[in-house]
């Protein structure tokens, strides 16, 4: 009895050997086709470059991100909500440890747009661009701003886009305290100001070349086709000399006069006219 109650035991031991050799390639597999497609399906492809490798039901991660919030976040989502399908399975959470070894590495981590702004000025005309990671930014910014330039001749012109995925600013609160003060910009004057949302502003004059207002927002890496796109209305608008700018307003006013004056013409030959009688009879004018 005891003989065959030994082998038993074997036997199931073999059993259990023989089926932990079958399923754990099995489970790992489909553990790690769960991991990528969690971690595809979240961030907009901010862990594009990030991989699950599983040691049976123990997960190493592995890749690059941008942030340590990012990091820490990838180790989450396959530590704490990783689900295999299955009625049973989908309830329960296979992963039982996670070592994170993803690196914190914005060079190699997928691209990410990095806030940036350009303010100009011109004619009385005022427009931003840029990118921020959120609306409320952006709103923050607009209402700061509002009280830094002088009174518009058209509304801002809002071109400030918003990228959830962009990295966060490096100094968002002094940025928008750190405003300069435009509000003094006389209308026949242009200004431009720009900054990588790192608390810093540099203000340019309008002939200031693309690659000086590129080197001030170095650490935004903005594309060279952003800051043209940012200041073609500013490079189409031409500052007037003082005496352009009185010859233009002379014409203005005599424009204004000629105007004045063709439509005053016909009140004054009405007043001139007085009531006649017609050939029938009948009530007409007629110079008196």
């Amino acid at each position: 009895m005891k003989k065959y109650f030994q082998s038993g035991i074997i036997l199931v031991l073999i059993l259990w050997l023989f089926g932990v050799l079958i399923y754990l390639p099995s489970i790992e597999g489909k553990l790690q086709e769960a991991a990528k497609v969690k971690l595809a399906a979240d961030k907009g492809g901010v862990f594009a470059q990030v991989k699950a490798e599983f040691d049976g039901q123990e997960a190493t991660l592995s890749g690059s991100v941008a942030t340590a919030a990012e990091q820490a976040e990838a180790k989450a989502l396959i530590e704490k909500h990783l689900r295999l399908p299955g009625w049973f399975t989908g309830t329960m959470n296979p992963v039982t440890g996670v070592i994170n070894k993803i690196a914190v590495d914005p060079e190699k981590a997928p691209f990410r747009p990095r806030p940036w702004l350009i303010v100009t000025l011109f004619g009385g005309n005022q427009r931003i661009d840029g990118v921020l990671p959120s609306a409320a930014q952006r709103l923050d910014l607009l209402t700061a701003l509002a009280t830094k330039l002088p009174p518009p001749a058209t509304p801002l012109n809002n071109q400030v886009s918003i990228a959830e995925t962009a990295l966060p600013a490096s100094n968002w609160d002094s940025t928008q305290a750190s405003i300069p003060d435009l509000s003094s910009t006389p209308k026949e004057q242009s200004a431009i100001i720009a900054s990588a949302c790192d608390g810093k502003w540099a203000s340019f004059p309008a002939a200031a070349s693309n690659a000086e207002i590129a080197a001030a927002l170095t650490a935004s890496k903005v594309p060279a086709n952003e800051i043209t796109h940012a200041l073609t209305k500013l490079r189409a608008w031409k500052n007037l000399t003082p005496e352009e700018l009185k010859q233009q307003a002379d014409e203005k006013a005599a424009a204004e006069a000629a105007a004045k004056a063709k439509d005053k013409a016909p009140a004054e030959l009405n007043k001139n006219l007085g009531p006649f009688r017609g050939p029938n009879g009948g009530l007409g004018t007629s110079p008196r």
